[in-house]
């Protein structure tokens, strides 16, 4: 069952469309294939109910055992912003008295426990997210928490109940914050980088610019000297130990505070000297090619902010695709900039080595 789950949640991650794919290609194409492996019968609407009425609502699936609801699960786009979506879910378990729920997006899945106490994010006790985290892990969680086998037999709301409230919790954590403060600062995130600015200029009256911002987040990630190794005293139950990282002139992979020397775009050479150069040059690019399918580019969108829109006084630094109606959002670090153009490319097909940037 596991090597299964983890050759589908593989497959996932390579299949770059599936981040504009509809709710029903979604529902059909991960949620049900998953739930097939792990034991449940997409066929038998008595296991699988799809479009399970709440009052005069519906939720996309309810997973039955002996007629009973047991898991609710609710699925939406990839593009779309889970969080608006949660108070729907768990007022339908809470309604119907079903202890678990599910809300995904196909890419993300958020598991909660409906009849706890606390906020909707307090009940909201274990994230999957296929394309950040280990595969292997993912598929071992999924098979405690969503096989038939343990719903069946009540081994998921227990290991749920555990997640929720035990050490377990406080390990994953544990060995998770370390891995963040690393990521933020060997690669400082768009919202990272903005707040700063915005805060700086709070405090000072002036706005500085992004590649000072990126500067001043590798010069810290730099200053952090590493303490000679000794043996560790034992860890106190609730404490977190955050170990200095090694200095390094700049991470591997990491575009801050470089200059473009070149880029090469679907073989082709070119000596753009901004990083804004090489994402307008990009985007044009793929809408001259693309042009009928270009509002894939719309998919695009972080957390808090879209890349692409068609309403500029969406973005903070709008810039016109030449010969479009699109603008694409230029207010990026260098690092996010790669990352969106080859982002943009895979839309349409193309493979990350298809862009090759040369720094210095």
């Amino acid at each position: 069952m596991k090597e299964k789950i983890v050759s589908t949640i593989n497959e996932i991650r390579g299949n770059r469309s599936i981040i504009i794919s509809d709710e029903a290609s979604i529902k059909s194409g991960v949620v049900l294939r998953l739930l097939s492996l792990l034991g449940w019968d997409p066929f038998d609407v008595n296991e699988v109910k799809p479009e399970y009425s709440v009052e005069s609502k519906r939720v996309d699936f309810s997973l039955r055992i002996n007629g009973t609801n047991k898991v609710f699960i609710e699925v939406k786009r990839p593009n779309e912003n889970l969080e608006s979506h949660q108070e729907q879910l768990l007022g339908y378990s809470f309604r119907e008295g079903v202890k678990q729920a599910i809300l995904t997006n196909g890419i993300t899945w958020w598991f909660y426990l409906p009849l706890n106490e606390g906020s909707w994010e307090q009940r909201r006790f274990f994230t999957a997210d296929f394309l950040q985290q280990d595969q292997n892990a993912i598929a071992e969680t999924l098979i405690d928490l969503l096989s038939r086998k343990n719903i069946a037999s009540g081994d998921a709301l227990k290991k749920s109940e555990h997640l929720y409230t035990g050490r377990q919790k406080r390990n994953i954590l544990r060995d998770a914050l370390p891995k963040a403060w690393y990521k933020i600062l060997n690669d400082p995130d768009d919202l990272l980088v903005e707040l700063l600015i915005e805060t700086t200029e709070k405090i000072s009256g002036f706005r500085p610019e992004i590649e000072d911002v990126e500067k001043f987040i590798i010069d810290i990630q730099r200053s952090i000297v590493a303490e000679p190794e000794k043996s560790s005293p034992p860890i106190k139950q609730g404490t977190v130990t955050v170990p200095k990282p090694k200095p390094l002139s700049y991470p591997e992979g990491s575009y801050i505070n470089r200059r473009i020397n070149s880029f090469q775009l679907l073989g082709k050479t070119y000596n753009q000297r901004t990083w804004k150069e090489l994402l307008v040059l990009v985007s044009e690019e793929m809408y001259r090619r693309h042009a009928p399918d270009f509002s894939r580019c719309l998919s695009l969108r972080g957390s808090k902010m879209s890349y692409f829109s068609q309403q500029p006084n969406e973005l903070s630094q709008p810039m016109q695709i030449a010969g479009s109606n699109f603008f694409v959002e230029t207010k990026l670090n260098s690092n996010s900039i790669v990352r969106r153009s080859r982002e943009l490319m895979g839309l349409f097909g193309y493979r990350e080595n298809d862009l090759q940037v040369s720094v210095e």
